[in-house]
């Protein structure tokens, strides 16, 4: 009888079913590595999506200085400078236009000045960046400008 059981015992399969502790600790790691690569992908993204941020309000702000350059030449104001005001505090502006040109040209650019303008923005953390253009005045420009009622 005993010896009946344990042929018994031997001869049947295992019904139990599952994963080893191996595949298990195998599947973690998998999972963790794909957790670390996903993080560190959303980081990334993240400090790009901060940089280029930062990168458009300047450029954006620097287009708006040079915007005010351009009108105060236009009132022959060749040195300038401001602020943002409460939006951006810690930037600011200015300005500075050269005459350049003087030689004999066009008639028909007699009464036509030309400037060499150098617009520079000065962000809160101490940089600047500096955009160089040229620009001109003349009688049109002139007559185009209103006082505020």
């Amino acid at each position: 009888m005993i010896r009946n059981m344990s042929i018994r015992m031997l001869n049947r399969k295992s019904t139990v079913s599952g994963f080893t502790l191996i595949e298990v600790m195998v599947a973690l790691t998998i999972l963790a590595g794909s957790i670390f690569v996903l993080m560190n992908t959303h980081y990334s993204a993240m400090n790009l999506h901060v940089i280029a941020v930062d990168e458009v309000n300047s450029r954006v702000l620097l287009e708006g200085a040079l915007a005010r350059a351009e009108m105060g030449i236009a009132g022959k104001e060749l040195t300038g400078g401001g602020d943002f005001g409460t939006r951006y505090p810690g930037y600011s502006w200015s300005y500075e236009a050269l005459e350049v040109g003087g030689e004999e040209g066009s008639p028909i650019l007699a009464d036509t000045v030309f400037y060499r303008v150098t617009t520079t923005l000065n962000r809160p953390d101490g940089e600047s960046t500096t955009l160089e253009f040229l620009t001109f005045s003349n009688a049109e420009m002139q007559t185009m400008m209103q006082p505020a009622p």
